[in-house]
């Protein structure tokens, strides 16, 4: 069982934010039909789907619909968002059944105090406490805390170490900017590990299935879901060599050998 499988829904964005690596892919809005196939081949795998690995899932038509076939085949749903398009779901879209996470980047976000999406979650925060969903506030660096603390005021925050519990169901994750993996980033090193392939697996909106979360290129790719099966993509000669080299902290990829991600996993690496 995988801890999480990544699905990305869609590979299409509203921002150009300068951390973001940009989509060299052509643009891809995984259909109804397609999200269901997808869905039927991880279903024993794993319990929690991630609908990202780029783009912005609220740009989904279907986003809701997507969330209904989740809640009937048993998945629960985790939504990365940079938190400009919350305004268009309605209210009760954050109490769905199947959703257990929703991550929203503050740092992308630019809200104020007059913005529908600020008005949305900061009504989200209010009445959070009577929700089954997760709601993490995150941010790259403490220089945004003064959004947050108009967010979640009255509660007052200490803001130390990565992860801070605000209240039942509250969280703000602070966290730094990070590469993404890239094979014209610099070499790094053969040796360390990685939870790709391992604790997740992601598939991108035209099939391609990598063993990492951030192979946005599918660099690293093992099958693709819409011909091959899943069961088939993990006897892959080329999945087994990329987990079986993390298992003796080798890294066989390029792409891996030059990724700076990784290096939070190893320290030694």
């Amino acid at each position: 069982m995988f801890q999480r499988i990544y699905i990305e829904i869609t590979n299409t964005c509203n921002l150009n934010c300068s951390f973001c690596i940009k989509n060299n892919r052509t643009p891809k809005v995984m259909s109804h039909d397609e999200f269901n196939h997808v869905l039927d081949e991880i279903k024993g795998y794993t319990n929690h789907v991630y609908l990202h690995v780029q783009g912005e899932p609220f740009l989904h038509p279907d986003l809701r619909l997507f969330l209904d076939d989740c809640y009937s085949k048993g998945f629960k749903v985790h939504l990365v968002t940079n938190g400009t398009l919350l305004y268009k779901v309605d209210k009760d879209f954050f109490n769905h059944p199947a959703l257990a996470q929703l991550s929203v980047s503050l740092h992308s976000a630019q809200m104020n105090l007059d913005d529908d999406n600020y008005l949305v979650l900061h009504q989200l925060i209010q009445t959070i406490d009577s929700l089954n969903v997760s709601l993490f506030l995150r941010l790259w660096t403490f220089k945004d805390t003064k959004l947050v603390n108009s967010l979640i005021y009255p509660n007052q925050v200490e803001y130390s170490g990565k992860r801070i519990r605000v209240k039942k169901n509250l969280f703000i994750d602070l966290d730094e900017e990070f590469e993404w993996p890239s094979l014209s980033l610099p070499f790094q090193s053969k040796n360390g590990s990685c939870h790709a392939g391992t604790k997740m697996m992601a598939i991108l909106s035209n099939g391609d299935i990598s063993p990492c979360c951030l192979d946005a290129d599918g660099i690293l790719k093992v099958g693709n879901i819409f011909t091959d099966s899943f069961a088939n993509v993990l006897n892959n000669k080329r999945y087994i060599d990329i987990v079986e080299g993390f298992k003796k902290r080798q890294c066989v990829e390029t792409l891996c050998q030059n990724c700076t991600y990784r290096l939070r996993f190893n320290k030694k690496g």
